[in-house]
């Protein structure tokens, strides 16, 4: 696809190197147009940033809360904490500071051999005959607390779409769709565990209340 095809795409404002689209933003509007692979690296350094405070805040958080328990007052554990990160250091010598220890960190402490459950893989492979095969929907039904529309598979199996996944949806030469969970907001995780199923194989004649169900439509609130 030239530019010229689509007026929309715009030089990547990462590399300057090649075309890409305008990325949406958290509020909804138009941000920066990025090429694939630059795109790529804002959401794995998205990723990494994400994972890097999933790790740590339990750690330090339970570190604080053990200390001023045991009666040390909060100005010592905030004084603890720029001495551990060089934050009270000259900017030149901070940021070295935080180089080295990052280094030798990283050499000390090795990779996790098995990948954590949260962490997409590099290739999955999807046997699509194997997803869950959707047949009926069924309505909401409020008096029974049951709050949303869910699904039978072909299985007799009662599956509940969630709204606001990530999905990919390939369509099929009988009509039918393979509706496939990537993540949420941009977050990979290929297994989604808030729909429990890694995707569903999805009729032509129940799509439209899959798609309903996916943008968030006839919950009972």
């Amino acid at each position: 696809m030239t530019r010229a095809a689509s007026p929309a795409w715009g030089v990547c404002e990462d590399c300057g190197d090649a075309y890409g689209l305008p990325m949406p933003t958290a509020a909804g509007k138009t941000g920066a147009a990025l090429c694939i692979p630059c795109h790529t690296a804002h959401l794995n350094r998205h990723a990494a940033e994400s994972q890097l405070e999933a790790l740590t805040a339990p750690i330090v958080g339970a570190w604080a809360a053990h200390w001023t328990r045991a009666g040390l007052p909060f100005a010592d554990l905030l004084a603890m904490v720029e001495d551990l990160t060089g934050a009270g250091m000259a900017a030149d010598y901070g940021d070295a500071y935080r180089a080295r220890t990052l280094r030798h960190l990283r050499r000390a402490h090795a990779a996790p051999a098995a990948l954590p459950e949260d962490v997409a893989p590099a290739r999955v492979t999807l046997d699509l005959e194997a997803l869950p095969a959707l047949t009926t929907c069924r309505p909401a039904d409020p008096a029974h607390g049951i709050r949303r529309p869910y699904f039978i598979s072909s299985d007799g199996e009662a599956h509940t779409i969630w709204p606001a996944p990530d999905t990919l949806t390939i369509p099929q030469p009988d009509g039918a769709r393979a509706v496939i969970f990537t993540g949420h907001r941009g977050r990979t995780a290929f297994f989604n565990r808030v729909n429990g199923a890694p995707g569903y194989r999805v009729p032509a004649h129940l799509w439209p209340h899959v798609e309903a169900a996916l943008s968030g439509e006839g919950e009972w609130a």
